[in-house]
């Protein structure tokens, strides 16, 4: 049985902590601070996945029609759903008998949990920033899945929240691409500009939807970057506040992320894709002592998982 002085020191220490290690975590990564400040950082209560509802197809009985013509009253199957997996995070903070000794009296005890919480989140904030961009095949399939498989390099392949985009059917659930070899154009400052505009305009394929984040990694960053010479335009948003590296681009901010996949930059619409997770963000489990060692474990879990509802008002752009 755990020592409850002990359980209770580590629990009320984490518990202290815990608002701070979930809000570090949501305004570690620029994708997660705009989604968090659109609500689009969903609690979710209950339920084996996280569900999207899909329009895939227009009405069709809509017509122009004669004072004395009928109304088209044909049935139509225009909505559908789209399920993604509930992925589990986690990590633990220890404490053996041999530390407890050693940093003998509250004080001490108390600044050891704090740096250990502290090194969990940093290793939260770095497993979650890379997979966000993941395809969901790392860890054996237990991976979130991030943009890779999202918003994926050839849309025309893979399975993203049970829709097999391979399909005619799923079609509709295709993002944009801009693919630099398919345009036979070399990548560099000076086309830059010209492959962000026609992606962006791709990404427009519904009135009024327009991208409003652009991720990229070091080499499409440093041609946009290049390419606005005496004209750049640096974005005084809340993002540049929590000191990412933003510029501006029509109605959307460019960051770089060094966890972008090289050769990459992710047109997002961050209206039509939320960070889903069930109960807590963050939950502490209970203080627990292996019957054969003189150690004390605190978990911390997560379930969660990015979802999109909309694959056609986001794009990325490769070469």
């Amino acid at each position: 049985m755990a020592n409850p002085n002990i359980s209770q020191l580590m629990t009320t220490t984490l518990n202290n902590y815990k608002k701070d290690v979930s809000d570090n975590i949501l305004n570690f990564h620029p994708l997660l601070v705009k989604l968090n400040d659109a609500g689009n950082v969903v609690r979710e209560s209950g339920g084996v996945n996280f569900r999207e509802n899909l329009t895939y197809a227009s009405n069709g009985t809509v017509q122009f029609q004669g004072e004395y013509d009928t109304f088209d009253t044909t049935p139509q199957d225009v909505i559908t759903a789209a399920d993604f997996e509930q992925k589990i995070i986690s990590g633990t903070i220890t404490m053996t008998g041999k530390e407890m000794k050693q940093n003998a009296g509250k004080e001490r005890i108390v600044n050891l949990m704090e740096e250990k919480v502290k090194n969990l989140e940093n290793s939260l904030k770095n497993t979650i920033g890379t997979a966000i961009y993941s395809d969901g095949t790392g860890s054996g399939g237990q991976e979130i899945g991030g943009l890779q498989l999202l918003v994926a390099d050839d849309p025309t392949t893979g399975t993203v929240g049970g829709i097999d985009r391979s399909t005619t059917d799923g079609a509709f659930f295709r993002n944009k691409l801009y693919d630099f070899s398919v345009e036979s154009k070399t990548k560099d400052a000076t086309t830059i500009q010209s492959a962000m505009n026609s992606l962006y305009r791709r990404c427009q394929a519904q009135a009024g939807q327009q991208p409003d984040l652009i991720t990229a990694d070091d080499i499409n960053f440093g041609f946009f970057e290049d390419s606005l010479q005496t004209i750049q335009r640096i974005s005084d948003s809340r993002l540049g506040k929590l000191g990412f590296d933003v510029l501006k681009y029509k109605q959307a901010e460019v960051y770089y992320d060094p966890e972008c996949p090289a050769n990459h930059m992710y047109f997002l619409n961050t209206s039509h894709i939320k960070l889903k997770h069930l109960g807590d963000f963050l939950e502490r489990g209970e203080v627990t002592r292996p019957v054969n060692q003189d150690v004390y474990v605190l978990p911390i879990t997560g379930l969660m998982n990015l979802t999109i509802d909309n694959a056609r008002v986001h794009g990325v752009m490769i070469d």
